[in-house]
This record gives structure tokens, sequence and C-alpha cells, in this order.
């Protein structure tokens, strides 16, 4: 396996930000204790950190406001040290802060929310010259028995290490990815092989990013009701209660381009449905 990457300049926000969350938003055993809204349970072990959490805390704000700003030197602190010998470089520009980040929310008009929650994807093209991710599995989840019919119990971690296996048995070249800042352990696999072994120029792949999270604000001035545009939710920290409304989910739409059972679609069986990420898909130069 890959060696981990612990020298990255990332790791003292992330632990500014992971001591943030111990000290004033988790109890004692280590979860949310003042949800008035949660998209998922918060995934906590540092110094990782879980990027796709959204929610509404009602908390003491003004108690958290000189505590975030530490968290936010420590994120700027970190955006200079990746980015300062980039040519468009701009030092006096205050670079924005993640979504995942608590945000005070000062507007005490706001009553009401709706949540508009939909399945966000991504798709990106590889050339034979590149490296592919096919692969991805939590960390958390690597000790745990994988859910299944079969008599037979596994863990991830031992799946994780048969697919490794199988794939350089196949010929595949193979990078794991295992960088302590990250959730998750991810593994990559030569483009070249697959287009040779599929007789394609290229692979599509899509992949599932998330769910996107975003709401509706409704708030109360000189007595009239006025309702925002759609706004990301984030992790917004409150010192009064907001009635949280969902609307209903999105369907997927019938006319995607990549479906399952495609006829393009490449199915790596070396690899449990559980671990694979994303699906792929061949493609040909247009003549």
């Amino acid at each position: 396996m890959a060696k981990k990457k612990n020298d990255s300049p990332w790791l003292p926000f992330y632990f500014a930000l992971a001591q943030f969350y111990e000290e004033y938003l988790l109890d004692e055993n280590q979860q949310i204790y003042s949800a008035i809204y949660e998209s998922k349970t918060l995934y906590h072990t540092p110094p990782w950190i879980d990027k796709n959490y959204r929610a509404v805390l009602l908390v003491d704000v003004n108690a958290l406001r000189e505590p975030l700003e530490h968290v936010a030197t420590a994120f700027y602190a970190a955006h200079k040290a990746v980015h300062q010998r980039e040519k468009d470089y701009d030092p006096n520009k205050i670079p924005r802060l993640p979504m995942y980040v608590p945000r005070i929310n000062d507007d005490e008009s706001i009553f009401k929310m709706q949540v508009h929650e939909n399945k966000a994807h991504s798709s990106k093209n590889h050339k034979k010259n590149e490296m592919i991710p096919v692969i991805s599995v939590t960390k958390g989840d690597l000790s745990r028995v994988i859910k299944s019919d079969s008599d037979e119990k596994i863990t991830y971690q031992a799946a994780l290490d048969i697919a490794i296996k199988a794939l350089k048995d196949e010929g595949y070249v193979v990078n794991v990815q295992d960088d302590i800042a990250s959730t998750y352990v991810t593994v990559d696999i030569d483009v070249n092989k697959l287009c040779e072994l599929h007789e394609c120029d290229s692979i599509q792949r899509r992949f599932f990013t998330g769910r996107q999270i975003r709401a509706n604000f409704f708030s109360r001035i000189d007595g009239k009701m006025q309702k925002s545009t759609l706004k990301s939710v984030g992790v917004l920290l409150t010192n009064q209660h907001i009635e949280v409304v969902h609307s209903h989910e999105r369907t997927t739409r019938t006319d995607a381009i990549y479906t399952a059972e495609h006829p393009d679609e490449i199915v790596l069986e070396a690899i449990p449905p559980v671990l694979r990420s994303g699906r792929l898909y061949k493609k040909y130069k247009v003549k």
C-alpha cells in the first residue's frame, strides 16, 4: 500500500477545525448535540474532515466568534502555503472559506428554511497516458465486515487487498492513495491497459460527488415574508430556532447520457460493487 502522506500544509487547518468541533459542537460521545437539521451523521476522525456534512446548529454564536476566527486564520495560512508560488497569486485577496467550515448566521429575521437535496454527479474523460480512479473506500469502514447475503464474512480491508492483487494480476499499473488528510483510501489504474483490453481510445468516468444541498431562506421584514433565492447550506450556526422543511428529492433524469447497463459500460469484476468508484464507459475517436 502507498506510503501515507503526513506533511500536507493543510493539516494545521484540519486539526484546528477538528478541535473547534470537539470543544464547542460535540458531546462526550463525539456526537453533535444541538442540531436543528443534519444532512447526515458527522464523520469525525481527526485530522480527517467530513467535507460532505451540512447542518443547522443551535448554539451560543457569540461564544464561538473568536474560536471560529482561529479556524479561519489556520485556513488562510494553509491556503497561502499552497498557492503563494502560483503566478496569479494575490496576497491581498482573502480566499473564501470552504462550505464545510461552520459560519454564523447573524440575520435574526430568518425563521424558516426549505432544504433541497439532490444527488450530484460529475463526468471526466481520461486519456491513455493517464491514471483513472476505480476504487474508493472510507477509512472508517476498513475494519468493518461488508454486509452480504453470503455466509462468507470479509472486511472492507480484506476485500480491498484482494481487489488490488487481482488488478495487478490482470496487468494493470495500480496506484494506491492513502493521504492522512483524506477520509478515503483510493485506487487508480492505468487507462492504457483498459483501452487495450476493451479496444477503445479513452475512458469516460461518471461518479457520484455527493448531495447538492441548498435552501430557500424565509424571513420577515417589516411584517412581510420574503423568500431568498437558493443558497448553499454549509454548516450554519444560529442562536435562534429555525423551522426546517424539506422539498421532494428530484428524481434521476431518464435522458441521462450515461446509464446503468449501457452497451459501452466497462465493469471491472475484480472490484466488488461496494468498492467501485463510479462507472466507466468506452469512448472512441470520431472518424
